[in-house]
C-alpha cells in the first residue's frame, strides 16, 4: 500500500515537472500563464513535502541539517510511546473500567464447558488427594476421627483445634509441602494450549471492547500489534510470566511464602484469641453437625477410601470417579446460580486489579524491551511501513493544493 501512494505521488510529481516544461514557454498568455503558475507552484509544494517527508526517516539530497529526525530522535520516542501505552492507552484506569465490562462469570463457565475444564479440576484435585493420602499416618488419623466422633464431636472447640492443625502444619513443612504441590500443578496447568488459547480470546475480545469506534485507539492497537503484541503474543506472555511467578513462589524462601505463613500463624492466633471468629467458627460447625445425621458412617467410609487409596490403584481410581461426580454437580450448579457467578467475578476482579496495580509498571518496561530489539534502521522501516502510506499522502496533496494556489495568486494578479 505504501509503495502504491509512493508511486502515485513520484508519478504526480513527474506530470507536474512536464507540465512545467511545457507550459512555461507560453507563460505570456493568459492560458499558458495560468498553466506555468499551477504546474511551478505544484512542482514546488511536492518538492517540499517531499523533502518533508523524507526528512522523517533519512537525509534527502545527502542533508544533514534537520533531517533524520526519527533515527535522531528515537529515545525521546521510544519514551513518548511507552508514556502513551502507559499512562494513556493502558493505564490502570482503562485496564480496571475493561476488565469492568467483560463478563469473567461467562469466561470461567466456557472454560468449565469448552476446555475440558471439569476434567482438568478433577484431575487437580485427584493429585491433591494422592499427594494429602501420602502425607498422612493412617492408624494415628483413624483413632484420632473415631475418639472425635464418639467422645467430642458436640463440645469441642473447634476453632482451637484448627489453631493448633494450621500452626502444626506450619512449623513442620507440611503447609509448605502442600503449597509446592499445588503451585507444581498450576504450573503445569497455567502452560496448556487451551489455557493460552482462552486467554487469547480474553484479550481479543477485551480489546475490541475497549477500542470500540475511537480510531486513536484502534490505531494504537494496531501499533502495539505490529510490535508482536497480538492476543496470542500476550496471552504467551502471560503464561510465561505467570509460570514463572508460579515457579519463584516454589521457593521456600520466597518473599510472599513467608507473608503466606505468617497469615496462617496469624489466623491460627486469631482461632485462639479472638471471640467473634470463635464463635462463628463454632456456629458454621454447629450447623454443618446438625445437618450429617450420619456423620460417623460419612467419616468412617471417607477413612477406608483414603486407606485403599494410600495402598493401590483401586482407591485412587474410586477416588477419582467420587472427584469427579462431585465436580460436575458442583459445575452443573455453578453454571445455573447467577449468585455464585457474580461472587466468583468479584473475587477474580478484585484479585486482577490487585494484581495489575503492583505490576502495572510492567507494560512500560515490555514495551522498551520490544522496542529495544529494533535496530535503529529496522525501527525506522517499521515506522514507515505503518504511517508510510498517508504520510505520502501529503506529497500528493502538496502538489495539488500548491497547483491550485499557483492558479488563483496568477488569476489575482492578473485581474488585479
Amino acid at each position: 500500500m505504501t509503495a502504491t501512494n509512493r508511486n502515485k505521488a513520484t508519478v504526480t510529481l513527474g506530470l507536474v515537472s512536464l507540465g512545467f516544461i511545457v507550459s512555461h514557454p507560453f507563460a505570456h498568455t493568459f492560458i499558458g500563464g495560468l498553466l506555468a503558475s499551477g504546474f511551478s507552484a505544484a512542482l514546488v509544494g511536492g518538492l517540499a513535502d517531499w523533502f518533508a517527508v523524507s526528512a522523517l526517516f533519512r537525509r534527502p539530497l545527502g542533508i544533514p541539517f534537520r533531517t533524520e529526525l526519527i533515527p535522531r530522535n528515537r529515545a525521546r520516542i521510544t519514551e513518548a510511546i511507552i508514556a502513551m501505552v502507559e499512562d494513556e492507552l493502558l493505564t490502570r484506569e482503562n485496564i480496571r473500567a475493561t476488565v469492568g465490562r467483560y463478563d469473567i462469570a461467562a469466561l470461567v463457565v466456557r472454560y468449565l464447558a469448552d476446555y475440558d475444564g471439569k476434567a482438568r479440576i478433577s484431575e487437580f484435585l485427584a493429585r491433591i488427594s494422592d499427594d494429602a493420602v501420602g502425607q498422612i499416618n493412617p492408624d494415628k488419623t483413624g483413632r484420632f476421627l473415631a475418639d472425635l466422633i464418639r467422645d467430642n464431636a458436640g463440645q469441642i472447640k473447634l476453632a482451637p483445634l484448627l489453631a493448633q492443625t494450621v500452626e502444626w502444619s506450619v512449623r513442620h513443612g507440611f503447609a509448605d509441602r502442600l503449597a509446592d504441590f499445588v503451585l507444581g500443578e498450576l504450573e503445569a496447568l497455567i502452560a496448556q494450549p487451551q489455557v493460552g488459547e482462552l486467554l487469547a480470546s480474553f484479550i481479543g475480545e477485551a480489546r475490541l471492547a475497549y477500542e470500540r469506534d475511537l480510531r486513536r485507539r484502534q490505531f494504537a492497537g494496531q501499533f502495539l500489534e505490529g510490535l508482536g503484541f497480538t492476543p496470542a503474543a500476550m496471552a504467551a506472555i502471560a503464561q510465561r510470566e505467570g509460570g514463572l511467578l508460579l515457579r519463584s513462589l516454589q521457593d521456600p524462601a520466597h518473599p510472599w511464602r513467608e507473608k503466606l505463613r505468617q497469615w496462617a500463624l496469624t489466623l491460627a492466633a486469631r482461632l485462639k484469641s479472638d471471640s467473634v471468629l470463635q464463635e462463628r467458627v463454632e456456629q458454621a460447625k454447629n450447623e454443618w453437625l446438625a445437618g450429617r445425621t450420619d456423620l460417623a458412617e460419612r467419616i468412617g467410609g471417607g477413612v477406608a477410601i483414603l486407606l485403599k487409596a494410600a495402598s493401590g490403584d483401586t482407591g485412587r481410581a474410586a477416588i477419582r470417579r467420587w472427584l469427579t461426580a462431585r465436580v460436575d454437580r458442583l459445575v452443573l450448579a455453578f453454571r445455573d446460580d447467577a449468585g455464585q457467578q457474580q461472587a466468583l467475578a468479584r473475587l477474580l476482579r478484585q484479585a486482577l486489579m490487585a494484581f495489575v496495580d503492583t505490576h502495572h509498571f510492567h507494560i512500560g518496561t515490555m514495551v522498551r524491551e520490544r522496542l529495544d530489539q529494533y535496530s535503529t534502521t529496522a525501527l525506522v522501516d517499521f515506522i514507515e511501513s505503518r504511517v508510510g502510506n498517508d504520510l505520502q499522502m501529503i506529497r500528493i496533496n502538496g502538489s495539488v493544493v500548491g497547483g491550485l494556489a499557483g492558479m488563483l495568486i496568477f488569476l489575482l494578479t492578473r485581474l488585479w
